[in-house]
């Protein structure tokens, strides 16, 4: 293994351009190749990050054989790259969400363990310092008994962005449109925050988009804890805030936005775990219109951890059994729009 860890992409759009970005800033990281299905893409894509083009993903891992491939293709296309590059001793990072369905999930979960390689799923805002610290107060019992978790996700997408992907707003490769796409990361947060999900209430529509799925979502949550909450998401509204997260407990309130605190109340404060404006400066927005974020300093923190995971033989921070809790949980609230009831967790039997 060389010195520095030999990593690939798959799938040269534009978050396949932040991973490019990512490695290409990590001191322990060497871009190797990308393969796109477009050929054009790929080559000018590698022009710019000094890499190896390729049109074709099984190419490129066969010759290449990389420590990790970054997986940053259409939702509903990651199996068949996951189980190549198992076969070739590939360890894969695969973006959010792990897939559309359940059972394909798995089916990767399952690749991953036969083969020996590290599965991890990107929900890089996990590594924002604002939110560590929130997860911190919740297991450290400074927020008391949590008793409300709210997530939302409000943001704009204009109909020419669906129109520049013939996958985008589409069941077969989106797997769903707010919640599946833009509202899953709010979805891990409050999760991995509030502890897993008993039931869920939710209803969903499309407000304002000629697209396939929905572009607005409102949940009710009960967590297996007791406490209660919601989910919102939308790309409907200009311009939205982007992400929101409330946790409210017996002896303590977070409300941050954005990755920005903006109330941080305790009964009892610690010093040292007050987080400031600074901790959700790693972000910075491309432009109003999309939410689109260019910096990529919280993807640089997951890879450096995958990077980590298999120097020192451990799981990833993220492995792939988060990815699929994420996506059981958007599968559960589609299934109770659908059917109009309440809809309990793990689910059985339902897919995207």
């Amino acid at each position: 293994m060389d010195e520095k860890m030999r990593i690939a992409v798959v799938g040269c759009g534009a978050i396949g351009r932040v991973h490019a970005r990512a490695v290409s800033g990590l001191d322990g990281a060497r871009l190797v190749a990308v393969s796109d299905v477009r050929p054009e893409t790929a080559a000018t894509f590698a022009g710019e990050f000094a890499c190896k083009a390729y049109s074709d993903y099984a190419e490129m891992l066969e010759r290449e054989r990389p420590d990790i491939a970054c997986v940053c293709t259409p939702s509903g296309t990651r199996l068949d790259i996951c189980r190549t590059a198992a076969q070739y001793g590939v360890n894969l990072l695969v973006e959010k969400p792990l897939d559309i369905e359940l059972s394909r999930a798995q089916s990767i979960i399952q690749i991953c363990e036969d083969a020996g390689v590290k599965l991890g799923c990107v929900f890089q805002l996990r590594f924002m310092p604002t939110f560590q610290r929130l997860k911190e107060a919740v297991v450290d019992g400074r927020i008391g008994m949590p008793i409300l978790g709210n997530a939302y996700t409000i943001c704009y997408r204009s109909q020419e962005y669906y129109d520049s992907g013939s996958w985008r707003g589409t069941l077969h490769q989106d797997g769903g449109g707010a919640l599946m796409n833009q509202g899953i990361h709010s979805v891990d947060l409050l999760r991995w925050i509030m502890g897993d999900v008993k039931s869920v209430f939710a209803r969903t529509a499309n407000l304002s988009h000629d697209i396939e799925v929905e572009d607005t979502v409102t949940a009710t949550v009960e967590f297996e804890s007791a406490a209660m909450g919601t989910i919102q998401a939308t790309t409907s509204v200009y311009y939205g805030i982007s992400k929101r997260l409330e946790v409210f407990g017996t002896d303590g309130t977070a409300i941050i936005e954005d990755e920005t605190p903006l109330k941080w109340q305790f009964r009892e404060p610690t010093e040292g775990n007050q987080p400031t404006p600074a901790d959700g400066n790693c972000h910075k927005r491309m432009n109003p219109t999309s939410n689109l974020v260019e910096d990529v300093w919280a993807h640089q923190q997951q890879i450096a951890d995958m990077i980590g995971a298999i120097r020192e033989d451990r799981r990833p921070a993220i492995p792939g059994t988060e990815g699929y809790k994420a996506v059981e949980l958007v599968l559960a609230i589609y299934e109770s729009a659908r059917t109009g009831q309440r809809v309990t967790l793990p689910l059985a039997g339902v897919e995207g």
